[in-house]
């Protein structure tokens, strides 16, 4: 059930303190927290709630967000988060309490939550209000004897028309690209499906366990496949014809492991996994099937590569760069204007920079009413 509870923004003094005194208001996150337009986010938030009469009562958007700003800006754990807004009254004043407390204001499991309902749609809205308000400061000014919040923006936007036909171009748009890593290890083909192999073998285990009639388990030799990839993975330097030969022995192996599930499942069935267990062995037969065709192929390139079983989605990004030619993550396109960052682009896979310049231009065009004057991009 959600409630909107954003009705007004509490003042830095207003901000009760049990040990007397009263908050700065030039910290950073007080002067953050009067940005951020709450009210406009609660009411996008609220519309993902199907009841708002039934169900345990929501959390306010300014905690679940404010929340996730902290956690972000400060690169914290999620029981870390907690802990510093329990410890600090500007962060509890930035989440949206009316007075410091000295107990959590929720449990850091609900981090997971939050970060579910507040998704980068949201978010990338919030980083639009944001910027939208600040360039429309000057006409909110000339409408407070009266005007609407409505008929202000419709004002702002004929005043931006009027300027564009009188100057034409204006301002400066800067256009770039960047990976942000994943949190993964380092992929290697010998280590993935070692992993692979693990994972699987805890499958079995869960699936046997389900059987009846005390039949016997049915041979894995992980100890004795343990041990060969062991032998290699801890050497310094391996020459490719010994990794070529302890991969195809893992390859051997999970296959081996991928038949055994098979005959398993037609005994007790993949109800008994659990939905990560699931997922998991989705992804290792594809991540198997990719091996073997660079395993027999003779090749290290293949169309969406996994490499990592957790993470399936993430792409190694060829950047070229001095310090690493490959990176994991996710590849992004950002536009600067007047100091304050877009993201124009978000794709896991690679795409050529040059197909968002088009886009980019387009979208300050619709922002500001005109081109920009000067567009700077490598």
């Amino acid at each position: 059930m959600f409630r909107a509870r954003e009705n007004q923004l509490i003042l830095p003094g207003d901000f009760f303190l049990p040990f007397g005194g009263k908050l700065n208001e030039d910290n950073r996150w007080v002067k953050l927290a009067q940005v951020i337009p709450w009210r406009k986010v609660e009411k996008h938030y609220g519309e993902q709630f199907k009841s708002r009469t039934m169900g345990q009562e929501a959390y306010p958007v300014r905690m679940a967000l404010g929340a996730l700003i902290i956690q972000e800006r400060l690169g914290l754990s999620d029981r870390e988060t907690v802990q510093q807004i329990t410890e600090n009254p500007y962060l509890q004043y930035f989440i949206g309490l009316p007075e410091f407390q000295q107990k959590p204001p929720f449990h850091p499991s609900l981090m997971t939550h939050f970060r579910k309902r507040l998704g980068s749609d949201i978010i990338n809205q919030v980083n639009e209000w944001i910027a939208e308000e600040q360039d429309d400061d000057h006409a909110d000014s000339d409408d407070q004897d009266g005007g609407s919040g409505s008929e202000a923006d419709t004002h702002a936007t004929e005043v931006r028309a009027e300027n564009t036909q009188e100057t034409g171009n204006q301002g400066k748009l800067l256009l770039d690209a960047t990976c942000a890593p994943a949190d993964i290890a380092y992929p290697t083909d010998l280590s993935l499906l070692n992993e692979a192999r693990e994972k699987l073998e805890e499958i079995i285990d869960v699936l046997h366990a389900a059987r009846k009639g005390g039949k016997r388990k049915p041979r894995t030799y992980r100890e004795k496949v343990r041990k060969a990839y062991l032998a290699v993975a801890k050497q310094r330097r391996v020459s490719p014809r010994v990794l070529r030969k302890a991969i195809g022995k893992q390859l051997r192996f999970v296959a081996r492991d991928l038949r055994i599930i098979a005959r398993l499942k037609d005994e007790v069935g993949l109800s008994v996994l659990s939905r990560r267990q699931y997922h998991q062995l989705l992804v290792i037969c594809e991540l198997h099937r990719q091996q073997e065709e660079m395993y027999r192929k003779r090749t290290r390139r293949i169309e969406d590569r996994i490499v990592s079983i957790s993470q399936p989605h993430v792409r190694p990004i060829v950047r070229g760069k001095a310090r690493a030619n490959v990176e994991f993550g996710a590849k992004v396109a950002v536009s600067l204007v007047n100091g304050y960052a877009r993201l124009e682009r978000l794709d896991w896979n690679n795409f050529h920079e040059g197909l968002t310049l088009q886009a980019a231009v387009e979208a300050y065009r619709e922002r500001y009413g005109c081109y920009p004057e000067t567009v700077l991009a490598d």
